[in-house]
């Protein structure tokens, strides 16, 4: 384990994350699990955990890469948006990452989850890469009646989509294990609708909030 303020991510994580992004679906054992007319989503069985990865390759039309970047990576914003999160908060700070603390609402009778996460982001030529990483702080500690879910591995990465330079494509990869009593299987159902819920929160926001406010330098509410 790093550290505090040591940077807890390597080359070799960011290069795993490019690597799962372009894997070939035979080669690679992926199965598709969902598709619409703006998103494709993929998951591949791991031999060392019950809960499958997940790949999605989402289009937003509409949504300038710069602005992507922005909705995903300013938790302030990010909560507005994608309101599943009731709770965002930057626990801490260090010169090449942020720990995060995120709580998630759950329909009863499911408990809430929370999950404590690394962040870095990399900025690679076009691409702007996020990946989050599983850790614990003594600020966050587990709390009764909420669920500590587990990042397995978690990923994102932003680009310009290359037909249209006013809109961007995102490709997701995801592995959580939301603990408690909820069994492998269904976790597996239910996360293969994520990328394409997650993807139409973020369309939506931009198109009827955030592209408005900004033309009229406002801050997005």
């Amino acid at each position: 384990m790093a550290e505090k303020g040591e940077d807890p991510y390597t080359d070799a994580d960011f290069e795993r994350l490019l690597e799962l992004e372009k894997e070939d679906a035979a080669k690679g054992n992926w199965t598709e699990a969902k598709r619409s007319p703006d998103a494709n989503v993929w998951r591949k069985k791991d031999p060392n955990h019950d809960i499958h990865l997940l790949k999605g390759y989402l289009k937003c039309p509409g949504v300038p890469a710069a602005d992507a970047v922005e909705l995903v990576t300013n938790y302030e914003l990010r909560q507005k948006w994608e309101k599943r999160f009731y709770v965002v908060k930057v626990l801490e700070e260090f010169p090449t990452y942020k720990t995060v603390y995120w709580a998630v609402k759950f329909p009863p009778p499911c408990s809430n989850r929370d999950v404590v996460q690394h962040i870095k982001i990399k900025v690679d030529g076009d691409a702007t890469m996020i990946l989050y990483k599983h850790t614990t702080h003594p600020a966050m500690p587990e709390q009764p009646g909420i669920v500590r879910s587990e990042t397995i591995f978690s990923g994102t990465i932003i680009r310009p989509d290359p037909n249209d330079a006013n809109s961007s494509t995102i490709s997701i990869l995801f592995q959580v294990d939301l603990k408690g009593w909820i069994p492998a299987f269904v976790i597996n159902i239910l996360a293969a609708s994520t990328p394409l819920e997650w993807r139409g929160e973020l369309v939506k926001y931009h198109r009827d909030v955030y592209s408005k406010q900004k033309s009229q330098n406002q801050t997005p509410e």
